[in-house]
């Protein structure tokens, strides 16, 4: 390694970000917990919900349209709590004039500051501008009598990702009983969709964690909180002094004044969640604040065990690199990524249900079947050859495919031959040759090709003396 690699790897004495005396109380609370600007210690948390009880009515709240204005008849009831945080908390609530449940996100009584204010109002605001299924919409921002702002968003259902992540028994997995890597992967896709689309917005979330996901029922996946969510200029950059985000996920751009932020950030993010999927743990560790703010700027390649699918542990490390110029430039090309492995996944399925097709087509042709049953032979060949086709291209190094496809043809000759089919036996084996000419079987089935052949022309032969007898013996019949 040479001098200027070294100090390229060694943290900075002096980060220059500001960091109030509130971020060392959250640290000390949960390394997880979310820094905002202005805000005290602890994060906003994510519980499992079910649906609230619907007897008895709760708070009454009549929004206004702006902070001086009177009632708007916008009438809204509190239902129950979902979740608070250091600056805000969520509750479940009925918007009265279309009798349908929201979420109402407010801040917390005691912290209805204007800086909190302030910050509501602008989440609100972005929020507004982030019309996608991935994302939940912001019905209305409206005021309480007593001034504070009041985000009304649509109510959300679901579990947590970090609860499902981290908890293979959750009630969760029971009607979902795939591959729970699979599964999370195809829930980070989800967010980089969510992402991939703030960032053609120019928004910046700043704060991608799986505390921060909703997972529905059905398959919904919600990424949510984006109330240290910031505008990047028109140049897709935006310097900050202040840090803001989750420590144990952040990139070291965010405690450096002097490197821009820009979409990689997030991208760097994406790839702390990828890391947490693979290990379960935090991407930066540390026995304290400086530890921790440390392992952030060095941000050094993770050493993955066996355990992990190597393409994985690859496409992690490329989005968590130190240097934003060595990531995925985009949310877009980290999905893609992903989308690659996740098709193995969908080539074992259907090399696994070909093999079985396979399976139902070795008892066919032991039966000796008959005209009926050829039929079915026919058509389960054919969808052999298709399937196991098809996982050579989509996976080219998973094994099993390209034998399941020879076995195949070599059970068509075998079929054909016995049947006497010596043009359609000598297509078959004319593609094997074509396309895998040193299969060791090959010269077995051209062998049989000749000795069926070879039978077939004496027995022609014969049919065709025995022909001439008999027309002899009639010609001779007719004379006497």
């Amino acid at each position: 390694m040479s001098s200027a690699d070294s100090s390229k790897s060694q943290p900075e004495e002096n980060t220059h970000i500001y960091l109030d005396e509130t971020v060392e109380c959250s640290f000390q609370q949960s390394p997880r917990s979310t820094i905002k600007q202005g805000a005290p210690a602890g994060g906003e948390t994510i519980k499992d919900h079910e649906r609230p009880p619907t007897d008895g009515p709760g708070e009454k709240i009549h929004l206004q349209a702006k902070r001086s204005s009177g009632p708007s008849g916008f009438e809204i009831t509190v239902n129950e709590s979902i979740g608070s945080g250091g600056m805000a908390e969520v509750d479940a609530a009925t918007q009265e004039s279309l009798d349908r449940e929201v979420a109402l996100k407010r801040p917390r009584a005691d912290r209805n500051t204007e800086d909190v204010a302030a910050s509501l109002i602008n989440e609100a605001r972005l929020m507004a501008n982030l019309d996608h299924p991935n994302i939940p919409p912001v019905h209305q921002l409206g005021f309480h009598e007593n001034g504070q702002p009041v985000i009304v968003m649509k109510r959300v259902y679901g579990h947590s990702w970090r609860a499902l992540l981290h908890d293979p028994t959750h009630p969760y997995w029971s009607d979902h009983p795939e591959v729970h890597l699979k599964q999370h992967l195809e829930i980070l896709r989800q967010v980089c969709n969510a992402v991939e689309y703030a960032h053609e917005k120019r928004i910046l979330h700043r704060d991608l964690k799986t505390d921060n996901v909703m997972v529905g029922d059905f398959g919904e996946v919600y990424l949510l909180d984006w109330g240290v969510a910031i505008e990047l200029d028109k140049k897709g950059e935006r310097k900050i002094d202040q840090f803001c985000g989750t420590l144990c996920f952040a990139a070291p751009e965010m405690l450096s004044p002097d490197v821009p932020l820009t979409r990689r950030t997030d991208v760097y993010l994406l790839g702390c969640i990828l890391h947490e999927i693979l290990t379960l743990e935090l991407r930066h560790q540390g026995g304290n604040l400086k530890e921790m703010i440390d392992k952030a700027l060095v941000s050094e390649p993770y050493e993955y065990n066996e355990n992990v699918p190597p393409a994985l542990g690859i496409i992690a490390n490329k989005a968590a690199h130190r240097d934003p110029d060595e990531r995925y430039q985009n949310a877009k090309d980290f999905r893609k990524a992903i989308d690659v492995h996740l098709s193995h996944y969908h080539a074992m399925d259907l090399l696994n249900s070909t093999k079985e097709k396979l399976a139902s087509l070795e008892e066919l042709y032991e039966k000796k079947t008959t005209k009926r049953q050829g039929f079915k032979f026919h058509e389960i060949a054919y969808l052999c050859r298709f399937g196991f086709q098809r996982v050579e291209k989509i996976a080219p190094d998973l094994e099993g495919a390209q034998a399941g496809l020879l076995r195949t043809l070599e059970l068509q000759v075998l079929f054909e031959l016995e049947l006497g089919q010596i043009e359609a036996a000598r297509r078959i084996i004319r593609l094997i040759h074509d396309t895998q000419p040193a299969w060791e079987r090959l010269a077995a089935l051209e062998t049989l090709l000749k000795e069926v052949e070879n039978k077939q022309h004496e027995s022609n032969e014969l049919s065709t003396q025995i022909q001439y007898k008999l027309m002899e013996e009639l010609q001779k019949r007719k004379k006497e």
